[in-house]
Order: C-alpha cells, then sequence, then structure tokens
C-alpha cells in the first residue's frame, strides 16, 4: 500500500461514494465526470489493494477495509478543510458558476432584484436560472439539480438543509378595491360573508386556515376556488368579488401597484388563531433550502448573500408605508 500516491481528489471522492453509494451522484457533487469516478476509485483500489466498493443493484456496499480506512479519510479532509477555509481567500471577482434558483410566488421577483443589483456587481462571471416553483422540487435540490430554493414551510426530506428567512408573523386580506368586506370589523362572522377564493400558499394544509377556523366554529366558508399563481387570483378577485388572503408582505407590495385591488393586515387575534391551527412541527415562515452537495466556496458565498439579502428585503417590505 503506497499512501504517498493519495491526492486530494481522490480523498474526496473515497468519501463522496462512502455517503451516496452512487456514482451519478458523486459525480453531479464534485462536479465531474462518472468516468473520472470510476478512475480515482481505481488509484484508490490500487493504493489500498482492495476492491473498496462493491457494485450493487442498488448500489455500493462498502468493505471492511473501506469501513477501516473511511474515519481517516475523514480526518484528513477535515484538515484540508480547515486549511482551505482559514488561510486561502474567495474572491467573487474571479468566480465562476451556474446556479438554478427557484421559489414561490412574488419572491422570484425579488431574487431578480438580489442578484442584479447585489450580486452580479460583486461576481459578474456568476450566471442564474430564476424559475418560479410549480411542483416538488425535493429530490431536484438533494440531487443538486437545482441550487436553491425560497419556499413556505412544505418540505420534508432530512437531507435538506434549510435556513428560516423570516417567520410568518402576519396575514393580509386580498378583495377587490371598495369591497364591502373592508367597510365592517374583520371577524370571522364578517368573512364568511364572501366567498373565498384560496391563495395556495400553505402545502401542507388540506384546506385554507379561514376554512379550517369557521368548520371549527360551526360557520361555513363558501369555497369559490384555488390557484399557487397571483395573475389567476388576481382575475378572480376583480371579476367575481371573492376575497382572498396571503401570507406574503411581497405579494401585498405587488399589489399595491395593482388600483382595482386592496389588501389590509389582518387583526392580531385573528392573525394568531389562524396560524395556530397549522401543526408542521416547525416554525410557519419561509425558509432558503439547498443541499450540502455542493461545497465549493462559490456556493458558499452565493448562500449567504443570497439569505441575507431575501430576509433584509422581507423585513423592509413589512415596515409600514
Amino acid at each position: 500500500m503506497d499512501v504517498a500516491k493519495l491526492d486530494y481528489r481522490s480523498l474526496i471522492v473515497f468519501e463522496s461514494v462512502s455517503r451516496h453509494l452512487n456514482a451519478g451522484l458523486v459525480a453531479n457533487e464534485l462536479g465531474m465526470s462518472i468516468s473520472s469516478v470510476s478512475r480515482h476509485l481505481g488509484i484508490l483500489r490500487d493504493i489500498f489493494q482492495d476492491v473498496l466498493f462493491i457494485r450493487r443493484a442498488q448500489g455500493f456496499v462498502l468493505t471492511e477495509k473501506a469501513i477501516q480506512v473511511l474515519p481517516f479519510i475523514q480526518q484528513l479532509l477535515s484538515g484540508y478543510k480547515d486549511l482551505k477555509h482559514n488561510h486561502t481567500q474567495f474572491n467573487p471577482l474571479t468566480a465562476k458558476g451556474h446556479f438554478k434558483i427557484y421559489a414561490f410566488n412574488e419572491f422570484t421577483y425579488v431574487i431578480n432584484k438580489v442578484v442584479n443589483e447585489l450580486i452580479l456587481p460583486q461576481a459578474p462571471n456568476l450566471t442564474f436560472e430564476i424559475r418560479t416553483l410549480s411542483s416538488d422540487c425535493v429530490r431536484a435540490i438533494e440531487h443538486g439539480e437545482i441550487d436553491f430554493a425560497v419556499v413556505y414551510e412544505n418540505f420534508n426530506d432530512h437531507k435538506i438543509i434549510s435556513k428560516m428567512l423570516s417567520p410568518t408573523e402576519e396575514l393580509f386580506l386580498i378583495a377587490k378595491a371598495g369591497h364591502p368586506v373592508f367597510n365592517n370589523e374583520l371577524t370571522l362572522d364578517n368573512l364568511c360573508q364572501y366567498g373565498y377564493f384560496a391563495l395556495d400558499n400553505f402545502n401542507d394544509l388540506c384546506s385554507p386556515l379561514l376554512a379550517q377556523m369557521a368548520k371549527n366554529q360551526g360557520k361555513t366558508l363558501n369555497i369559490t376556488g384555488a390557484t399557487d399563481n397571483i395573475a389567476a387570483l388576481s382575475r378572480h378577485i376583480i371579476d367575481t368579488g371573492s376575497i382572498s388572503m396571503s401570507c406574503n408582505v411581497f405579494t401585498r407590495e405587488f399589489y399595491d401597484l395593482i388600483s382595482g385591488i386592496q389588501t389590509c393586515t389582518l387583526p392580531q387575534e385573528l392573525t394568531e388563531q389562524l396560524l395556530g391551527l397549522i401543526n408542521v412541527g416547525r416554525t410557519v415562515g419561509n425558509y432558503l433550502i439547498y443541499s450540502e452537495i455542493n461545497q465549493s466556496a462559490t456556493h458558499h458565498w452565493l448562500k449567504q448573500q443570497l439569505f441575507n439579502a431575501i430576509s433584509d428585503e422581507w423585513y423592509q417590505a413589512m415596515k409600514p408605508q
């Protein structure tokens, strides 16, 4: 066994294979081809005189030798990581990379704003694909196909890392400008007088919060439809006279620009009662989510830029106009 032939790239391939047990996932994580992964595995097998990873239908299986060697590999990589973080300097001006960012509703506007006004002036060689999230993205994020997503509380995979951008503290009523709902106190009885078109913010819920509260109190709320699309909701609000509700301050900011639609903040007591109906095992709010696949300095820098800037934009929008 000639450990002098060990190189950093082979070490990280070893560690990544031990976690993923799949060459394709390793290649995706490390930004290399599957043939390169196989080449490094060949180097490792020659060095340790052992097959190390046995191929099975469900993926690789570690040999006894691989299990014995793994803690030493992890210790070496930890040293490399400390050396890199403490004694090398990241320069965003020379950083390169393409990143996919997905988000719900009005977050896409804010992310574009942050990217164009804050990130690109610092890191002009980065490129971005920013799209509206319209389906479950957990698997794509886990595999590194999407770099970041901004979502509400609906995600369950333990492999996804989540950082809360902001908690949900306010709910906003949305209705056609001049709607009679605004003429009276915003109580459950008042709201139940009108049709309700749901903006599907809370995907963990089987029915809108307002409908759940009404049912719990023996009242009825007429659900006229549901959508996760702001444009569709706007037409329904204006054309049908239905009311709606949102937890997103960026949605409220958008509707402040639309002359035909009016918003107002629900009373605190009613808001607390509605949010109290949500039981998802974590604080309800907005999260930046990503996987641990990409460990590059550029990804780490971008993560911090996105988190800080989007969070700042949220709290700025929360301030009374």
